[in-house]
């Protein structure tokens, strides 16, 4: 008895044993189902209709719903890989061949082909009547004309040699969408938003949520969670409150969350900065003093800048760029011996002879940017340090989209001095066409702060002329010089965002963006259950 009892021990060990390890490699396995419910800082229905412009890391849930002709890889900001387009060509960089993917649906149900795309494209070159303008058409201002050539294909001619075109396809046209659902809908496309992506839109409550749902014809890798739900909670402390008590699963939260985060077993976070976004002081050198460049060389070397974007994060965390191009892959070291260093004693000098030259004191300034916990420290910390040199700030700090978006529309707002984010990761030209006069960027139709340098312009021309990527860097290179010299603005640091998310979520992978994706060519999230 005692014999038979020892064999069935034995026996249940190995069968115990040998079960363990393969349910333990099936615990970890990609698995289909689940709602996943994410917390967001900005409330996504703005963005919904794809014809107008999308920041990846704050607004995911657009990019679930469309998909972009090109798109970044796992590499970030690399080069340009295949999405809707699996190739592209061109032998004189004016006639640009895109060859698209076959059997791709909308979600309506029909076939997305080569007018699709076409169409989508000439809306840069130019508005339907009746429409809302069309954001970052100044971008594509070197298109000249869009035509189908077959059912797959799509030419483009521009009337200039421009090689970021390709890249500039990843970011500022990051959608294509039905034209017949765009003309029928018009200014309510956004509560029916239809694109090729790999969810669709269910449900969307202003300044509540957005409800996305598996699009099972999707053309790219199936989504393992069947169900998205993005959540506008606007305070910080709300939405870490959220996640915490598990009515969320993903979270935008600050950096003063971290804390929390560490101590919560249940709970993980990435802090990503997002290098394709730098945030730079500007100067309206449309205005004086901003004009003079011994002011802004003053500005410069007034403020200790690194000290205000560490110190603005929690923990000394913040993530300081002294250069336009350190944090990507065009950077040269030796730029470093060109940046001004922190000198307030010669900074106060070079005040006091503007002033002196001028005959008049510089009036008080008005500093303007986003309504942050963040943004307003570093505001605030840039008041009292510059004013020991004797300029004075009035702060001025708004919503994120009065800053950002109003400043490029409305010609009479009033600004002196503000931060804000543009291009060099995603790709240079971006960041330096603000500063080209005939950019568009800015109210005006000129450049966004008034600067204008000749040799800055032919250094930008040249790098679009061509199509070898060193000579391309090179030209990078010597127009960030330029920049530099002239003290055109202040780089600061990339946009940084901390995702936080339950452990129970798996396959999200950090990535440049600092976005929530959920599902594209390089990771696709599941629910741990």
């Amino acid at each position: 008895m005692k014999k038979q009892m020892t064999s069935i021990f034995i026996l249940l060990f190995l069968v115990l044993f040998f079960l363990a390890p393969s349910s333990t490699t099936a615990a970890g396995e990609p698995k289909y189902g689940g709602i996943l419910r994410i917390g967001v800082l900005f409330p996504q229905f703005n963005h919904l209709d794809g014809r107008q412009w999308m920041p990846l890391g704050y607004v995911p849930a657009t990019r679930m719903i469309y998909d972009p002709i090109l798109q970044w890889g796992a590499k970030g900001f690399e080069k340009p890989e295949p999405c809707l387009a699996t190739s592209y060509e061109t032998k004189d960089n004016i006639e640009w061949f895109f060859r698209l993917r076959m059997g791709v649906k909308f979600h309506n149900g029909r076939e997305m082909t080569a007018e699709d795309v076409t169409a989508n494209l000439s809306w840069r070159l130019e508005t339907p009547k009746g429409w809302e303008p069309i954001q970052n058409r100044d971008l594509f201002r070197f298109m000249k004309k869009v035509e189908t050539v077959d059912k797959y294909t799509v030419k483009v001619t521009l009337d200039r040699p421009f090689s970021p075109f390709p890249r500039l396809l990843t970011h500022s046209l990051s959608s294509i969408l039905p034209p017949e659902e765009a003309k029928k809908w018009n200014k309510d496309f956004w509560k029916r938003a239809i694109g090729t992506g790999p969810y669709k839109l269910v449900d969307v409550k202003p300044n509540e949520r957005v409800v996305l749902e598996r699009f099972d014809d999707y053309w790219g890798p199936r989504p393992y969670v069947d169900r998205i739900e993005y959540f506008f909670i606007r305070g910080d402390k709300a939405r870490l409150s959220a996640l915490e008590k598990g009515e969320i699963d993903v979270a935008h939260l600050i950096d003063a969350d971290k804390p929390a985060l560490e101590k919560n077993p249940d709970l993980a976070y990435y802090d990503w900065p997002v290098t394709g976004n730098l945030d730079r002081i500007w100067f309206n050198q449309r205005r004086w003093p901003m004009s003079d460049i011994r002011f802004r060389m003053a500005i410069w070397m007034g403020a200790d800048w690194k000290d205000i974007v560490v110190n603005s994060y929690s923990h000394q965390s913040g993530h300081f760029a002294r250069t336009h191009l350190e944090h990507t892959k065009y950077y040269k070291p030796e730029t470093i011996s060109l940046v001004p260093k922190y000198d307030p004693v010669e900074a106060k000098k070079l005040i006091q002879a503007v002033e002196k030259d001028a005959g008049k004191k510089i009036p008080t300034l008005r500093y303007v940017d986003a309504n942050t916990p963040v943004t307003k420290k570093q505001a605030e910390l840039a008041k009292t340090q510059l004013a020991q040199i004797g300029v004075t700030l009035d702060l001025k700090l708004h919503s994120e989209p009065v800053w950002t978006n109003q400043l490029q529309r409305d010609k009479k707002m009033k600004w002196d001095l503000g931060k804000q984010g543009a291009g060099f990761g995603a790709d240079p030209f971006q960041g330096f066409a603000y500063h080209v006069p005939d950019s568009g960027t800015g109210a005006d139709g000129k450049s966004l702060d008034g600067y204008s340098n000749p040799a800055l312009d032919e250094w930008i021309e040249t790098a679009m002329r061509l199509l070898n990527e060193k000579e391309i860097i090179k030209c990078y290179q010597e127009a960030e010089k330029v920049l530099i010299l002239d003290a055109g603005n202040i780089p600061l640091s990339p946009t940084r965002q901390l995702s936080a998310f339950n452990k129970k979520i798996k396959g999200i992978k950090p990535n440049n963006f600092a976005a929530f994706f959920t599902t594209t060519n390089f990771e696709n999230w599941w629910i741990e259950k």
